[in-house]
């Protein structure tokens, strides 16, 4: 009785700290970047330590050899674990900030680094808006 009496109240209240599940994690990354599309959003292990996320809002799909090239919004804070990263995205995505608003790289750069999709959502004109900025 006690444990329904809680879900219900998890429902009504949304996402608070008591209601929080662990959300899903890949346990590996498409090696050929396949899963790397536009409104993903990634965890990726940064050189400096810790995980930060990311969301794709564009993708240029050049030919080899110079491959895609993701337009992407890096966010802070970093965290320790994918886990992490994507607890943060889903329950707690109030604490999470833009670090930088458009960031351009490589598939052959960023396939190296040791990266998650946790999701894919869509892309809104106020995420898109600094790509379109730079491209002009």
């Amino acid at each position: 009785m006690l444990r329904r009496a809680l879900l219900v109240l998890c429902m009504a209240l949304g996402s608070v700290a008591a209601c929080n599940r662990d959300v899903s994690v890949p346990a590996s990354s498409d090696p050929n970047g396949k899963d790397l599309v536009e409104g993903a959003v990634v965890a990726a292990a940064e050189s400096s330590g810790g995980i930060r996320l990311y969301k794709i809002v564009h993708v240029d799909d050049y030919p080899e050899p110079a491959g895609p090239e993701y337009h992407m919004i890096a966010y802070n804070p970093k965290v320790p674990t994918f886990q992490d990263a994507a607890n943060l995205w889903k329950h707690k995505r109030s604490e999470v900030t833009v670090a930088l608003d458009h960031i351009f790289v490589r598939l052959v750069s960023f396939g190296k680094r040791d990266h998650r999709v946790l999701f894919v959502e869509p892309v809104t004109d106020e995420e898109k808006a600094p790509y379109l900025k730079a491209k002009r």
